[in-house]
Parts: structure tokens; C-alpha cells; sequence
């Protein structure tokens, strides 16, 4: 999974809701569980560039591309709408969609909207 500027704020709410039942391993051959080991990459004692839960891997896009999700948006869109597939399929071509700062509230209005599009 890659995030934008994971390493300053976002992490924690994901390490806030790591909880060991997640990493468990169930055996069914009656053997006792294991656990997926986290593997933490710091850039310091505050901040990871990079952390790994089994084979889930959290990157930190900001370190590679040290500019905001604002101007990468803009640069694309110069390019076109239509390289935003996903974008408009699921959300439209309206302008908002492309908005900096604006939530599909309206849309958003279950927790089955959130699986609605999900494909492992």
C-alpha cells in the first residue's frame, strides 16, 4: 500500500489499530498460531519511511516524490480526464471529484459503500 507522506501523521492511525489478532496465523492442524512479524524501516526514532505486517507493505510516496498530491493531480490532469479511469467510473467527471480537500460525504453513506468496489 502506498501512502502520501505516511511517515509525518498517517502511520499512526494505522499502528494505532495494529493489533496482534490481525498478524494471527491460525494451524489447523491444532498446532499453536504464529504471527506475521512487522518489519519497521526508520528514518528515525519517530518516523518510518517504510513498514511491512507479513506481506503487507506500507510505503511513504513522499520520500521518493518530495512534491504534493495537489501538483501530481494538477500535472495529470493536464494529460486528460480520461487517464483517471477509476475516478470517473466510480465518482463522475465533475470538477469536485478533482477538488483538493473534498469528500464524497453525500456518496459515502454505509460501511458497504467502502467494500462496494473492492477486489482482492
Amino acid at each position: 500500500m502506498v501512502f502520501h507522506n505516511l511517515k509525518s501523521y498517517d502511520k499512526h492511525f494505522v499502528i494505532k489499530h495494529l493489533k496482534k489478532e490481525y498478524m494471527e496465523r491460525k494451524k489447523v492442524d491444532g498446532k499453536p498460531p504464529t504471527y506475521d512479524d512487522v518489519i519497521v524501516t526508520p528514518l528515525n526514532s519517530e518516523k518510518y519511511i517504510m513498514f511491512k505486517v507479513g506481506k503487507l507493505q506500507f510505503l511513504d510516496s513522499f520520500q521518493f516524490t518530495s512534491t504534493s498530491l495537489k501538483n501530481w493531480v494538477s500535472l495529470l490532469l493536464k494529460s486528460g480526464r480520461e487517464k483517471f479511469v477509476n475516478t470517473t467510473k466510480y465518482l463522475g467527471n465533475d470538477d469536485l471529484v478533482f477538488a483538493k480537500g473534498v469528500y464524497p460525504y453525500s456518496y459515502m453513506t454505509s460501511r458497504e459503500k467502502f467494500t462496494k468496489h473492492y477486489r482482492p
